[in-house]
């Protein structure tokens, strides 16, 4: 049986890939692609942002049950803001030493439902191996202590990472978590602290290529490349550029073997992306601020505790946002005000047992709830009343949804706003925007995502190796793949 290497790429988009590929910049997934199988439209998990995509990923499951809501959200039980290390100016608000433990260890050991079972801990239970390389979600049944640097040490002081935290039995973070193997990995300039303690690109395929050339790969290993989206966020306009980098260090990973063609004899490859990115405009018009937006209303200062004089709380997730009412009557007034911005493309809230939407563009609301006469391409059941146009829903045939701007719409935004039992409206910008608040990242004239828009939530997806006989998927979704690898393991 062989092996399976899954490569994730951070913000790798289809049109790049094609493009990178066409003019000969991308060989390796050239390779790849022309002897594998490949779709030019997977779709992601909504909010497009890296801590929900994976953690749906691992689980094979939409955010309702793994409970990830985003990778900044509030959470009520201890009336504080998550945040899993998403902008230098928030964390330091935040506290470094609180959004690393946050990350390190609640992330995989208290946010991530028990009631879903990871990849890692399912091929574990069906005698299988497993590894990841770099992931932030890693959960598995083996326990690990944290190695902290000396300087993570100091930034962290008002927060021991002391826990023991869960991953598979190839595990790595860094230079923060690492597994023990023989030969070890020996120490590399990547793993610096200039280079994010190995949080880096050539860490991770350095560390894959160790364990190819001692063969100490398990039967699956995850690797996470995130340079791709750090450069593009700065400059999408050099994105084939930034992907053909890219595709030098999987040459490099293909040429440990004695042709590429063997390489695919021994192991299935996966290569996909976690999302999208879209480009910001480049003026002040194109950030949405929210704060000017919800002026009047007492809105918790970022980085506070939510007091019972606030009336709202924002989770800014770039192209996507969060609004938490915290009192009665609220909830009204962030729709309504939502609805006057032309640039917010959807408004959705929870209602009875479905959902809500608004747009800022577009007449007209929908509701809509699971179960019901209609199935979409996915095989879901709904009913669907009100104004598809808000949606940008179709009718395949008398009974069939099909979808437009916002590929698997319906479940997407619901199950987004059913990650947590308590009220909140999620938001999703048009291409173009970006949501800004207090110490938010933003990115004018750059590269950004989040949204429920197809370009925040299309990704390539190419798999080589595993025969051409069958495609598995006529409509691919990243929260498909897990039981698709169990079912290659099996």
């Amino acid at each position: 049986m062989k092996k399976v290497i899954f490569l994730m790429i951070d913000s790798l988009m289809p049109e790049v890939l094609e493009d990178c590929i066409k003019n000969g910049q991308a060989p390796a997934l050239q390779f790849l692609k022309d002897r594998g199988q490949y779709w030019s439209h997977c779709t992601s998990v909504f909010p497009t942002m890296t801590a929900t995509v994976d953690c749906s990923l691992i689980t094979g499951e939409y955010p309702d049950q793994h409970r990830i809501p985003a990778l900044i959200w509030y959470k009520p039980e201890e009336r504080r803001i998550i945040n899993y290390t998403n902008g230098a100016l928030p964390v330091l608000k935040l506290g470094f030493g609180q959004c690393a433990y946050d990350v390190i260890c609640s992330l995989n050991d208290t946010h991530l439902s028990k009631n879903v079972t990871t990849i890692y801990e399912e091929l574990k239970e069906r005698g299988r191996t497993a590894g990841s390389i770099n992931l932030i979600a890693h959960r598995g049944q083996k326990k690990y202590k944290i190695d902290l640097p000396f300087l993570l040490k100091l930034a962290t002081r008002s927060r021991k990472l002391e826990d023991e935290i869960s991953g598979p039995e190839l595990f790595t973070l860094g230079r923060v978590v690492r597994s023990t193997f023989s030969p070890p990995l020996p120490w590399g300039w990547d793993e610096s602290f200039f280079r994010s303690y190995g949080i880096n690109d050539d860490f991770a395929i350095r560390m894959l290529k160790h364990l190819l050339q001692h063969q100490l790969l398990p039967d699956f290993t995850m690797v996470y490349l995130p340079d791709n989206d750090h450069q593009v966020h700065r400059n999408p306009r050099k994105a084939r550029g930034i992907l053909s980098k890219v595709d030098q260090k999987l040459q490099s990973v293909l040429n440990q073997f004695s042709t590429w063609d063997q390489a695919l004899e021994d192991y299935i490859f996966i290569i996909t992306g976690d999302h999208g990115q879209t480009l910001v405009g480049p003026t002040s018009e194109h950030n949405v601020n929210l704060e000017e937006l919800y002026s009047g209303l007492n809105i918790t200062p970022y980085g506070e505790k939510s007091k019972p004089e606030n009336d709202l709380l924002i989770a800014n997730n770039e192209r996507m946002a969060y609004i938490y009412p915290l009192k009665s009557g609220v909830m009204e007034e962030i729709i309504e005000r939502s609805r006057q911005d032309k640039r917010i493309d959807v408004i959705g809230w929870k209602e009875k047992d479905g959902v809500c939407v608004y747009s800022g563009d577009r007449e007209g609301k929908l509701f809509y709830r699971r179960g019901g006469s209609l199935q979409d391409i996915y095989g879901a059941s709904w009913t669907v009343e009100g104004e598809w146009k808000v949606l940008d829903l179709q009718m395949k045939d008398s009974s069939t949804i099909t979808y437009g701007e916002y590929p698997d719409g319906l479940a997407r935004l619901s199950t987004a706003l059913y990650s947590q039992d308590i009220p909140m409206v999620a938001l999703s910008a048009k291409p173009g925007y970006e949501f800004k608040s207090a110490y938010a990242p933003t990115h004018l004239n750059g590269g950004s995502h989040g949204s429920l828009h197809w370009k925040d939530s299309t990704v390539p997806l190419l798999i080589s190796g595993a025969g051409q006989d069958q495609r598995p998927f006529e409509y691919p979704r990243l929260v498909d793949l897990k039981n698709y690898i169990v079912k290659l393991l099996s």
